[in-house]
């Protein structure tokens, strides 16, 4: 079913509000627009798949029936469709993610494709993974796509959770499920709507291998292609590829003509668009004589913390990843489900005479691991700092 009026999906809302649970899933248009926002939103019962053209449909109706007080809803990565939906003005709650209950049950491939081969044995269509979903009309092919995201997501959360009790006679992996996906749902709920104030090139994969005498050239070109982007409203890796900006920094051409012999800057009608002003970044990031701003260096810089801090932060983290893991081995779980590695980074980052509360205030940890695991925790980062490498480091850090 296709929903594109508000009283369409004010009658859909009420039939599953009686649901027990609902399984969710949106796509969006990230990968053509400058900005990712709600193209649809696919929800599914037992008995029944709907499609909601969200660019069409006003959506306020959806709020009682995705928030706390609305059926249990079974997603999959929760932290994208949460952020995505929040900056739609609606918030996401009473949550089960397939994904991080894969994870916690020790699946190194959790990807809903993956999943759903490994665990149900089905094929899942990939054929418009790509598409952008700006376009409309939705046809049956897409509308039959959409509904295949969340058809078979019910039958994958039972699986899941079936696996999940008969593991957990103490709750530990059940409960590690539902403190991580509040973790990620507030994470993602604080990051809709935000943006990145780092100047583009800052924020750019790799900028910390690069010269200091290219990184004014880099700004320049950097900000060219980010404008160009929002004038056109597209990703800026549309305009111009990332590694075609750090080797046009590289090169330094000063003609059409050299600009020409590198490899995608002056192919394909957005990147020739730019070619002059491209050229024009280029030397004004020369005649910048290789300075930046104060302030965009020290975005640039990691802050250099004396060496005795650097070796007691060290200890704190190495106790605490030899104890997860021994930890996990006793218990026979995952080592996410004894501490998530966003946590124990967190962790290791208190003071060596840390308090039980200052454990507690950490995001993510769970009350139900303070009860448990608090006096081990406050062992682990009270003991004598160790002069030793990480072992191999905290999975999933």
């Amino acid at each position: 079913m296709l929903v594109t009026r508000e009283d369409e999906l004010r009658l859909v809302v009420a039939r599953l509000r009686r649901a027990q649970r609902i399984a969710v899933d949106i796509e969006s248009n990230g990968l053509f627009r400058y900005k990712a926002t709600l193209c649809t939103m696919q929800l599914a019962t037992t008995d029944e798949v709907v499609v909601v053209d969200t660019m069409a449909t006003p959506l306020g109706a959806l709020a009682e029936l995705l928030g706390p007080d609305g059926p249990r809803k079974i997603v999959h990565d929760v932290s994208f469709d949460a952020r995505i939906l929040a900056e739609a003005d609606l918030v996401l709650a009473n949550v089960l993610d397939t994904s991080l209950a894969a994870r916690m049950l020790g699946r190194t491939a959790t990807g809903l494709a993956s999943l759903l081969q490994s665990e149900l044995g089905i094929a899942m269509d990939k054929t418009l993974q790509h598409h952008d979903w700006t376009e409309r009309p939705l046809r049956s092919q897409q509308l039959h796509y959409l509904a295949g995201d969340v058809i078979h997501l019910e039958a994958l959360a039972d699986k899941l959770s079936a696996e999940i009790a008969e593991r957990s006679g103490d709750r530990a992996v059940g409960d590690a499920v539902e403190e991580e996906t509040r973790y990620r749902l507030a994470q993602s709920i604080t990051a809709a709507g935000t943006v990145d104030p780092r100047p583009p090139y800052v924020r750019l994969k790799g900028i910390d291998r690069v010269p200091k005498e290219e990184l004014p050239i880099l700004r320049r070109l950097a900000e060219v292609r980010e404008q160009k982007a929002k004038s056109l409203d597209v990703p800026p890796y549309k305009v111009i590829g990332p590694d075609v900006l750090f080797a046009i920094a590289r090169a330094k051409p000063k003609t059409m003509a050299d600009l020409a012999r590198i490899k995608g800057a002056a192919s394909g009608h957005r990147a020739r668009a730019i070619a002059p002003s491209m050229l024009e970044a280029v030397a004004a990031g020369l005649a910048d004589g290789g300075v930046i701003p104060a302030e965009e260096r020290a975005m640039l810089e990691r802050p250099r913390l004396p060496p005795a801090i650097v070796k007691t932060r060290r200890g704190r983290e190495n106790r605490l990843t030899s104890w997860r893991k021994a930890e996990a081995k006793r218990r026979g779980v995952d080592e996410q489900v004894v501490l998530p590695g966003h946590v124990l980074q967190d962790l290791a980052d208190l003071a060596d005479d840390a308090s039980l509360d200052a454990i507690a205030a950490v995001p993510g940890i769970g009350a139900f691991r303070v009860a448990r695991d608090g006096a081990a925790l406050l062992a682990a980062l009270a003991a004598a700092p160790l002069d030793v490498e990480s072992p191999g480091g905290p999975e999933g850090s």
